[in-house]
């Protein structure tokens, strides 16, 4: 966009523009300007300066997983626990080792808060055999040191060592 930079100092002369521009290939392929019309008069639209913004979302806490954050949020819709404790063995194994921590902190607050019941028990034990499994599976097993380094430092589940 062009124009007196007076003009362009009122940000209400540009927010109300258009996102798009609605002229044809030809037209701006020719490299004329072209004036914007109505109120933002004395603004005019340069067709050879353009920008291209890209954006990546990514979470450093969350994953995008539905399965995998259905089980890290399982405290949100405990009726699904069930559910996520079998989709957690269909998830993609890196997607489980990025999470580590955070997997195995919902699976022994699983079992510390569903004690009295038996309900969970199996499905718990089956998760961390899946997740003992990865550890050990050649690809993950630089993360041996992050699960061992769990159990000595972070692991305080003290129903879990029966």
């Amino acid at each position: 966009l062009q124009g007196d930079s007076k003009k362009l100092e009122d940000a209400s002369a540009y927010l109300s523009l258009p996102s798009e521009r609605n002229l044809s290939e030809s037209k701006l392929l020719s490299g004329s300007s072209f004036r914007v019309s109505g109120a933002t008069s004395g603004l005019a639209v340069s067709t050879r300066d353009s920008f291209q913004i890209s954006t990546l979302v990514c979470s450093t806490k969350l994953t995008q997983n539905v399965n995998l954050l259905g089980l890290l949020k399982w405290r949100s819709k405990p009726s699904l626990l069930c559910g996520n404790l079998q989709k957690l063995m269909n998830v993609d194994g890196g997607e489980v080792i990025k999470f580590l921590q955070d997997t195995l902190d919902a699976l022994f607050s699983i079992m510390m808060e569903h004690s009295e019941t038996d309900v969970y028990d199996t499905l718990v034990f089956d998760a961390l055999v899946f997740i003992v499994g990865l550890v050990a599976d050649r690809k993950f097993q630089h993360f041996n040191t992050v699960l061992e380094a769990y159990i000595r430092q972070h692991f305080s589940a003290t129903l879990a060592y029966k």
